[in-house]
């Protein structure tokens, strides 16, 4: 049995460490694609991600019932199949996305939906009891696979083309495919239905204090990992101008990234000092990009960022899969809905930071988007400071 589950583990990990892989591809090297074809405008891009986080929203509250005891490892592969159907419209669409984000997004929302409501499930059930460990060398591993991958993505896309790449990523997708063969469904033998609206009920009557914190942090990381994340991409497209340069600053962030995380790792849990430190250092790097957005400011901001925020976000992840550690009845009857909820108040987040994003966009100036950075840093600090109260609760 010890075998299987570390078997399962691998292929659940290799699955991940790939889909990391091809979440960069598309959310760094397909939003800054976007944004050059459409001339350095942003609408587009703000549209393509509104419609996949409705969709990911949507396909969560779907997929709910029919993942509740069952059907998580399939489920979990036919996301992964989608992927790969993704990726090839993509090869096969090239120049022409441009003119098909809506449902493009509303797609890739749905592949996504499908991949992460059985994924996070899957880590639940055979990580729950290294679950520190597992994202801490997710997130190693997956940034030293960031230190080849974006400088091949990007010198690719300058020297040939958009849709060679997108059909090196298919190749991956398959690898990530057969990564997931490797995963075993457990036998699971609990008879609790699912019952979102029972869970919430629940939720109120327990008067739970480490899940309403938790779930308010997930609200906030959708504004910190996600449209940071996109603001960071736009900046450096729009100072550096070509993908060959976003290709080789990825993967010196990541190199910073792969340092930071080896060393602070083992001290990140319910480490307040961290957190705060981490905090300070990005705040302190969003300032400096306030007063100008130039070459010096934004390589100065994603090597504090890729410092310090990481420990920020991998600490939120661990927080997703060892915050119910101690919750039995949650464990046995409502971890599906638990997910549930987090991926709802997760997309809520990013949809709302998109659609602000959306509106900046028409105003065509450089003084919204220093609006936005300031909005962005404001949820950093809340971001912190809730993971801050949570690792006070007992």
């Amino acid at each position: 049995m010890e075998k299987e589950k570390k078997k399962s583990i691998v292929g659940l990990m290799g699955s991940l460490l790939i889909n990391n892989i091809l979440y960069m591809f598309i959310n760094t090297f397909m939003v800054a694609y976007f944004y050059t074809l459409t001339n350095y405008d942003y609408t587009i891009i703000s549209v393509f991600y509104i419609m996949s986080f409705i969709c990911i929203a949507l396909s969560t509250l779907v997929l709910g019932k029919t993942i509740k005891n069952r059907m998580q490892v399939p489920i979990f592969r036919l996301g992964i199949f989608l992927y790969c159907i993704y990726i090839l419209l993509i090869a096969l669409l090239k120049e022409q996305i441009v003119y098909h984000y809506i449902w493009l997004g509303g797609f890739y929302g749905i592949v996504q939906g499908v991949l992460w409501a059985a994924g996070h499930l899957l880590v639940n059930e055979y990580a729950d009891d290294v679950s520190n460990k597992f994202v801490s060398y997710k997130s190693m591993i997956g940034n030293f696979l960031q230190i080849i991958f974006p400088f091949i993505f990007g010198t690719s896309i300058e020297l040939t083309s958009f849709s060679n790449v997108a059909t090196m990523v298919l190749i991956l997708s398959a690898i990530q495919f057969s990564f997931s063969l490797l995963i075993k469904e457990k036998d699971i033998h609990k008879n609790k239905p699912y019952n979102l609206k029972e869970f919430t009920n629940y939720l109120k009557e327990s008067k739970n204090e480490k899940l309403n914190i938790f779930y308010k942090i997930m609200f906030y990381e959708g504004i910190v990992n996600y449209l940071l994340d996109t603001l960071i991409i736009i900046m450096i497209v729009m100072t550096f101008k070509t993908n060959i340069s976003l290709g080789i600053l990825t993967t010196i962030f990541s190199c910073c990234s792969i340092l930071s995380v080896y060393i602070f790792q083992r001290r990140l849990k319910n480490n307040n000092k961290i957190l705060i430190v981490s905090t300070v250092m990005t705040v302190l790097s969003v300032v400096l990009l306030l007063f100008d957005i130039s070459k010096t400011s934004v390589i100065i901001y994603n090597l504090i960022t890729s410092v310090f925020l990481i420990l920020l976000i991998n600490n939120a992840e661990e927080k997703r899969y060892n915050v119910i550690e101690n919750e039995k009845k949650i464990k046995q009857d409502y971890l599906v809905e638990h997910q549930v909820i987090a991926e709802l108040y997760l997309n809520a987040s990013r949809i709302i930071g998109f659609f602000i994003l959306f509106g900046i966009s028409f105003l065509n100036t450089i003084l919204y988007f220093k609006i936005l950075l300031v909005f962005v840093t404001l949820a950093i600090i809340r971001y912190a400071g809730l993971m801050v109260k949570l690792n006070k609760v007992k």
